[in-house]
């Protein structure tokens, strides 16, 4: 199967967050997982996103670089890649490792995306001390970066030279300087809308990056015709937050902290990320994409079509994003 057909130098993909709300059982939910990259295979899009969470309902994937895997060697075609990696919980030579070895065993198609998570709960159940979060993802990159590099002695080394994909989910300016030295892409998060992405990409810029890496825009996209979607989106996103899954962790000020200065409430932060989402009927969807595109310059995005919690209409959106919106972009 070929990648779809749209604009040429645009790729598409989907991102695999696994929520407990997906179905009624674990089993169901990795079932519609399976489903998805099967689907995302077969349409021709060109990359699978999987994240990862710790004891969090709003994904049960505990290790996104062992789904990986696992989807790499299910797959043929299509790129498989963390969005993100949690770089504070692992030490930085098992992900150089391991990255090396997806990389040599799928033929290239591994991607690693490093990102130091949102939710406090994922450091305390594995006893991390939280101050790691203030030097992620930039510490554990510079290492994997030096581990990769020829003269080291890591076994396997890479495939891919000078080395595999890495890209980096990070607001600060630690993070983006070294990722515009290394000419290393960023990774942004689904539930930020589109004026930050800008200014965090000329931040970016700002450093004098080597290349044009190609940034990873993930966002929710719902294909539906339902008039209520969005506040049914709303709905959903609220519980997760009821259900205890609340981040804890001021990912970036521009999305935790309102005009007035004052932190965001929850429900703040729910209607924020709904806002950013991209829903309704497939005109609808052309249309709010093309102005996301237009604003951002994206050329690499991740649909985001689970946050929804249906799994028909997260199946439906991923065929209709392929076969009805994608090549009208």
């Amino acid at each position: 199967m070929t990648a779809i057909t749209g604009v040429s130098d645009r790729t598409f993909g989907l991102f695999l967050n696994m929520g407990a709300n997906l179905a009624p059982t674990t089993a169901g939910v990795f079932d519609l997982t399976l489903r998805e990259a099967d689907a995302a295979e077969q349409l021709g899009y060109d990359e699978l996103w999987v994240t990862e969470h710790h004891f969090i309902r709003f994904g049960i994937n505990p290790s996104a670089l062992t789904t990986a895997g696992f989807l790499l060697g299910r797959t043929e075609r299509i790129r498989v890649g963390t969005a993100v990696t949690l770089s504070p919980l692992l030490h930085p030579v098992e992900m150089a490792e391991r990255s090396a070895l997806l990389d040599q065993l799928s033929g290239g198609r591994f991607s690693l995306g490093l990102g130091r998570g949102g939710y406090r709960k994922d450091y305390d159940v594995l006893g991390v001390d939280f101050a790691r979060w203030d030097d992620e993802p930039a510490s554990s990159a510079r290492q994997i970066l030096t581990h990769w590099a020829p003269e080291s002695d890591l076994q396997p080394a890479p495939l891919t030279q000078p080395h595999p994909e890495l890209l980096l989910g990070t607001t600060g300016a630690a993070g983006l300087e070294l990722a515009a030295r290394n000419g290393l892409a960023l990774q942004h998060y689904f539930a930020m809308p589109a004026e930050p992405r800008v200014q965090i990409e000329q931040a970016y810029r700002s450093f004098d990056p080597v290349g044009d890496p190609r940034h990873l825009h993930t966002l929710t996209v719902i294909v539906d015709d339902d008039p209520d979607i969005r506040h049914r989106l709303e709905k959903v996103a609220l519980q997760s937050f009821k259900d205890g899954d609340h981040p804890h962790v001021p990912q970036a000020p521009e999305f935790h902290v309102g005009p007035d200065g004052k932190p965001l409430t929850s429900e703040d932060q729910v209607k924020m990320a709904v806002h950013a989402a991209i829903v309704g009927s497939v005109e609808q969807v052309v249309d709010g994409l093309g102005r996301f595109i237009e604003t951002t310059g994206a050329r690499r995005l991740a649909f985001y079509a689970e946050a929804i919690a249906d799994a028909d209409i997260t199946m439906r959106t991923i065929t209709d994003l392929s076969e009805k919106v994608i090549p009208q972009l």
